[in-house]
């Protein structure tokens, strides 16, 4: 009854992933929504003559202002919710990742391996909780990982350690890839496509990315596209890990007690 047991809130655990993973998808959709709503607002204001109203119509032509300084800065306002998007988007997607790998180290330890470890003298013995310290420990460990590695190895992980079989297309792989070196570009580089780009499209994927960017140029033109190939594609590739985790759950249950 325990091992039942162990296994079905592992198979919670997942599904939990999943749906938070798809909470926050359906979160950014509302904030675009919120966004087109407002811009969509702002036009009717201004053909119904800002309703007579001149604070109305003072608040109106500061939000004009605002978004022309903005424009002429480089950046748009449309821009900066396109960026925030693609970025969301992957971090929502890499939070799914490491919450897979949590939940198999929470329950199924062993797979941890027997290394020696580096526990926190607070939460050993200030805190005294156990429960904590397994919690950092684990916490600590798939944060290394995700951080350290791209995401072709970390989606690869999960066969190549786990023997979970997930049926992931090379092509799907390969755009997740490219969609992560380009989030790599707004978040470090201003969204500038630079030689490291250049080089990581050259190397692993050997100049068959989707989008086609220069040195020097800026990917703020295709973020639109860029972030809805996120969302389908991470969406598709989540399913499919969490239908191929749970559908394993008793031979990782097996496999880790008998190792």
């Amino acid at each position: 009854m325990i091992s039942d047991n162990i296994t079905v809130q592992f198979e919670n655990a997942i599904t939990k992933a999943l749906s938070d993973f798809k909470q926050r998808l359906e979160q950014q959709r509302s904030f675009q929504v919120q966004n087109h709503l407002l811009k969509k607002l702002h036009e009717e204001i201004k053909m119904i003559e800002y309703c007579d109203s001149q604070k109305i119509e003072d608040l109106s032509l500061e939000y004009e202002n605002f978004h022309k300084e903005l424009s002429e800065s480089g950046r748009s306002y449309e821009n900066i919710v396109e960026e925030k998007n693609l970025v969301d988007a992957y971090s929502a997607f890499e939070k799914f990742l490491s919450d897979c790998f949590y939940s198999i180290y929470l329950f199924f330890p062993k797979y941890l391996g027997d290394k020696t470890i580096t526990v926190s003298i607070h939460d050993l013995f200030i805190d005294s909780d156990i429960e904590l310290c397994k919690k950092n420990i684990i916490e600590s460990k798939v944060k290394s990982f995700i951080q350290a590695n791209d995401i072709k190895k970390i989606v690869g992980e999960f066969k190549k350690t786990y023997k979970v079989d997930v049926s992931i297309s090379q092509d799907d792989i390969d755009i997740l890839y490219e969609i992560s070196l380009i989030r790599n570009l707004i978040i470090h580089n201003n969204s500038i496509v630079n030689r490291v780009y250049i080089e990581q499209v050259k190397k692993f994927l050997k100049n068959k990315a989707k989008y086609e960017f220069h040195e020097g140029e800026t990917v703020l033109g295709k973020l639109e596209n860029l972030a809805q190939d996120m969302k389908d594609i991470s969406t598709k590739v989540c399913e499919k890990i969490a239908d191929a985790i749970i559908s394993d759950s008793n031979r990782l249950k097996n496999h880790h007690d008998n190792m």
